[in-house]
C-alpha cells in the first residue's frame, strides 16, 4: 500500500509508449495470481508438514539418529508444530483467496490490500499458537486464555490509540474513500495529497509542500473533503461584488464571459453565475466554474480572478467599496454607471498608435454601439464589409469558411480592420458566444482623417504587415519572419488607392 511520492511523480511524468506499457503490464504479477501462488505454495508446505506427521515414526527410524533426537517425542512434536503452522499459513491463503479478496473486489473494484491479508495471516498465526500449546504440549488452554487474556488488556489499554489506527486503517483499506494521489480536506483549510497510507497513519502534503500526518482513527471518525472522488473535476466558485446600479443581466453576462475566456477550466463543462446575496456593497455574485483536477485550483481562481478584472475594466465598471446614498428628494434619480469610454477604449488599439489624440477624438465621436445576442453571427467569412468592430462586452469566435476555429476575441481587441482600409472580404466569420456589445466604426469615418494626414497609410501598411505576418508565423509554426518591408509598401499603395490618396503621399 506505500509508495513514495517520488515514485509516483516519476511515473506520472515520464510518458511509456503503448507497447512498452503493454510489455510492462503483462510481465507485472496481478494480486490474483499472486494469491494463487501463495495458496499454492501453502497448500504443498502443509502437505509435506501432513506427511512427516503421519510417518513421523518412520521418519524418526531414518533420521532421528543423524539430527541428534535420542528420542521420538521431540521429533514428533517438531512436526505437530510445523504442521499447525503450516496449516494456519493454508487457511489464510484460503480466506484471501475465496473470501475476502473476492468480496473486496466486488465492494471496492480494487484487490485486497495487504494489511488486511496480514491481518488475517497475524490472527490465523495467534490461533495457531494457541492450539500447539494446548494440543502438543498439553497446556490447559482455559488458564493459558485467562493468563493470555490479562495480558492482553495491559498490553491493550496502554496501546489502545495504536490498535484503534490499525483496524481504522483496515477498514480505510477496505471502503477506500480515498486512494493513493487524492486531494482531501482533512479539516476547514486544510488540503493535501495522499502520498502514503501505511497501518497507523494517512500521510499528505499540502501545496506549500507542508507534510501532514493524520492517524487513520482519526480519519475514519471525521467528516472530510475528497475533491478527486468520485471523478477528479470539481466545482469552484469565486464571489465578485458589483454596484446594486449594474443592470444584473449585464453583470451577468461579462462575469461569464470572463471566464469562458479562462484556459484551462473544465471541458464540456458550462460555467454559470448567480446571484448569491445583497450586502452594503452591492450585489454578490457567484461565479462558478469547474477544476479539472484539485492542483490546478490555485492557478484557475487568479486566472479567473484576473480575466474578471479586466473585463469589468474594459467596460468602466469599478469594483464598489462600503459606501451609503443620501437622497435629498424622493424623485432624485440614482446615478448609473456610465456605460463606455469611446476614447479611451479606441487608444488601446495598438495600429491605431499611428492617430493622434485629435484623430483619435474624432473617431471616438462617430462610433456606434450595437448590442448581439448569444449565436448570432456578426460577420461571416467571404463577404464584403466596410465596417472595424471593437468589442466591448462578452466573448466572440472566429472561425474560418471551412469551420476551423481560429479562437476567442476578448473584450478590447478589434476585428474587420482588412476589409475596413482595403476592402478584402472577410477572412473569419463571428459569431457571439455570450451577449456581446461592440462599437462599430465606418469606412466614411476613417475617409476624412486619411485624405487630411495621407502619410498615416504608410505606418498603418507597417503595423498590418508586421500584424499579418506575425498570424502567418503562429499559424504555420513558423519561427522566420517574411518580408515585412514588401508587404507593408503593398498594404499602404491598396490603402491609399482604395481611399482615393495620391500614392506618392
Amino acid at each position: 500500500m506505500q509508495e513514495s511520492a517520488i515514485g509516483q511523480e516519476a511515473r506520472r511524468a515520464v510518458p511509456v509508449p503503448d507497447g512498452v506499457g503493454q510489455n510492462m503490464k503483462a510481465a507485472e504479477t496481478s494480486p490474483t495470481s499472486r494469491s494463487l501462488s501463495a495458496l499454492l505454495i501453502a497448500l504443498i508446505a502443509f502437505a509435506l508438514a501432513f506427511y512427516a506427521d503421519r510417518n513421523a515414526a518412520a521418519l524418526y527410524a531414518a533420521f532421528g539418529q543423524i539430527f541428534g533426537f535420542n528420542e521420538p517425542e521431540p521429533m514428533t512434536n517438531a512436526f505437530e508444530v510445523v504442521l499447525w503452522l503450516t496449516g494456519a499459513w493454508l487457511i489464510s491463503a484460503m480466506l484471501n483467496r475465496f473470501v475476502f479478496g473476492p468480496y473486496i473486489l466486488r465492494r471496492t473494484g480494487a484487490p485486497m490490500p495487504g494489511i488486511v491479508a496480514n491481518t488475517i495471516a497475524a490472527v490465523m498465526l495467534l490461533l495457531a499458537i494457541f492450539g500447539i500449546a494446548h494440543f502438543v504440549f498439553g497446556g490447559r488452554l482455559s488458564g493459558l486464555l485467562a493468563t493470555s487474556g490479562v495480558v492482553t488488556i495491559v498490553i491493550g489499554f496502554s496501546i489502545r490509540e495504536m490498535i484503534a489506527d490499525f483496524f481504522s486503517g483496515v477498514a480505510i483499506s477496505v471502503e477506500q474513500p480515498y486512494r493513493m494521489g487524492d486531494w482531501i480536506e482533512v479539516q476547514p483549510g486544510v488540503v493535501g495529497r495522499v502520498i502514503e497510507m501505511n497501518w497507523r497513519a494517512t500521510r499528505l502534503v499540502t501545496e506549500s509542500e507542508q507534510s501532514i500526518i493524520v492517524p487513520n482513527n482519526d480519519l475514519a471518525s471525521r467528516l472530510f473533503v475528497n475533491y478527486s472522488m468520485p471523478q477528479p473535476e470539481f466545482r469552484e466558485s469565486l464571489e465578485v461584488i458589483l454596484s446594486h446600479t449594474t443592470d444584473s443581466n449585464r453583470a451577468q453576462n461579462i462575469l461569464r464571459a470572463a471566464v469562458l475566456a479562462t484556459e484551462g477550466l473544465a471541458p464540456d463543462r458550462s460555467p454559470d453565475v448567480k446571484i448569491l446575496r445583497f450586502d452594503e456593497r452591492g450585489v454578490v455574485y457567484a461565479v462558478r466554474f469547474w477544476v479539472s483536477d484539485y492542483a490546478h485550483r490555485a492557478n484557475l481562481l487568479h486566472r479567473v480572478a484576473k480575466n474578471i478584472l479586466q473585463h469589468l475594466d474594459q467596460v468602466g465598471i469599478v469594483l464598489p467599496v462600503a459606501q451609503s446614498e443620501v437622497f435629498l428628494t424622493r424623485n432624485r434619480p440614482r446615478q448609473r454607471e456610465r456605460r463606455i469610454d469611446s476614447r479611451r477604449l479606441l487608444g488601446r488599439i495598438d495600429w491605431l498608435d499611428a492617430l493622434n489624440k485629435e484623430e483619435l477624438e474624432q473617431l471616438a465621436s462617430a462610433v456606434v454601439s450595437q448590442q448581439y445576442a448569444a449565436g448570432e453571427v456578426i460577420v461571416r467569412a467571404g463577404a464584403s464589409g466596410g465596417s472595424l468592430y471593437l468589442l466591448v462586452e462578452g466573448t466572440l469566435e472566429a472561425t474560418a469558411a471551412s469551420g476551423e476555429r481560429f479562437g476567442q476575441i476578448e473584450p478590447g481587441e478589434a476585428f474587420g480592420e482588412m476589409s475596413l482600409l482595403t476592402g478584402e472580404p472577410r477572412s473569419a466569420t463571428v459569431t457571439a458566444q455570450t451577449e456581446a456589445f461592440v462599437l462599430k466604426l465606418s469606412r466614411s469615418d476613417f475617409v476624412p482623417i486619411l485624405r487630411a494626414r495621407p502619410a498615416i497609410a504608410k505606418r498603418l501598411g507597417e503595423v498590418m504587415a508586421s500584424r499579418r505576418d506575425r498570424m502567418r508565423r503562429e499559424l504555420e509554426n513558423d519561427n522566420e519572419s517574411g518580408d515585412e518591408k514588401g508587404l507593408a509598401g503593398q498594404i499602404a499603395r491598396r490603402i491609399s488607392v482604395f481611399f482615393g490618396l495620391s500614392p506618392d503621399s
